[in-house]
Order: structure tokens, then C-alpha cells, then sequence
């Protein structure tokens, strides 16, 4: 299966999930849900994105919480 870069989204994907677009650098490979997603008005964009960030820092501070606790056993010895 062939896949390409998306230049919007940071991932690869299958060719067929794909468009090529012209910009002012060249062609570039976009998925087409980002396509897709780029069509909805903007407070909608906004809304998605301050969703996304809410759980994004909630996963940021349980990771950042489960690191400082493998610190401490470290620190105690006990691990």
C-alpha cells in the first residue's frame, strides 16, 4: 500500500485518502479529511481546536503527574 506525507496534518496516509494540491512551493500531498475539515466555518474550527487543547493538557498533566511519581519510588528505592 502506498501512502504520503500530509503536509496538514503531520501523518501518513494511504495514497487513495489523498489529493495533491499545487501551492506556492509546489505540489503538496493533503489528506482529505483535513480538506473536508477546513470547509466548516470558523468558530467551528475554534471550538475543535480548544477541545483538542483541554485534552491535550489534561493528558499533558497525567503524564507529567505518572512521571514525578516514578521519580519519587526511584528516589526511594523502591523501584
Amino acid at each position: 500500500m502506498r501512502t504520503a506525507y500530509c503536509y496538514h496534518c503531520g501523518k501518513s496516509h494511504p495514497i487513495e485518502l489523498m489529493r495533491q494540491l499545487a501551492t506556492g512551493t509546489g505540489k503538496r500531498w493533503r489528506c482529505i479529511k483535513s480538506i473536508e475539515a477546513a470547509k466548516v466555518s470558523r468558530e467551528t474550527r475554534d471550538a475543535n481546536g480548544k477541545k483538542i487543547t483541554k485534552i491535550n493538557q489534561a493528558d499533558n498533566k497525567q503524564r507529567a503527574r505518572y512521571a514525578a511519581e516514578i521519580s519519587s519510588f526511584r528516589r526511594s528505592g523502591i523501584a
